[in-house]
Parts: structure tokens; sequence; C-alpha cells
């Protein structure tokens, strides 16, 4: 019987999970979901490895001011912090 969430594979018996597709990836990758990402360390802490994604750049922009709140101890981003968060977020 053919998987009704992959209707586009044969169910000739073979096996549903393909090595080659890690788990997850697909969603991210055809929900066009992801669409921005920001990464932590182009604002210059080349030693804090947190990146996130986002569906608009104003997400991604509310997730990096909690990140500097709970991992940096910044207690106000100000509106040229959030410029320069905006410059580093990238179409993914």
């Amino acid at each position: 019987m053919a998987n009704p969430n992959k209707p586009d594979q044969p169910g000739s018996g073979g096996t549903t999970n393909r090595p080659d597709q890690p788990k997850g990836v697909q969603s991210a990758q055809s929900g066009g979901q992801q669409n921005y990402s920001f990464r932590c360390s182009d604002m210059g802490d080349k030693n804090c490895a947190w990146e996130t994604r986002g569906s608009s750049q104003e997400e991604v922009l509310r997730k990096a001011e909690q990140h500097g709140r709970e991992h940096h101890n910044m207690t106000n981003m100000d509106e040229a912090t959030r410029n320069k968060v905006r410059s580093h977020i990238r179409a993914a």
C-alpha cells in the first residue's frame, strides 16, 4: 500500500524512508515556511553559534531580540541595534 503522506512514491514494497533525505529536512524545504535566517555570530560575537529561521523578517527579529535578552543580557534593544540585526537577516 502506498504511503498517503507521500503519494508520489510507489507502493511496490520498497522502503518509504530514504537514507538520502534526513528526517525533517523535506518539510522545512518544501513547506516554504522558513524563508529568512539570522546568525548571532554575524553581529560580531564569533563565540555564539546561535541561529534562527522564520517565515518573515519580523519573526526572525523577535527571536533575535529574545535571544539577546536571554543569552547576552541585553535588557533593551534600541532601534540602531534592531536595524543592524535586520541588515544581517538573510533570505534562506
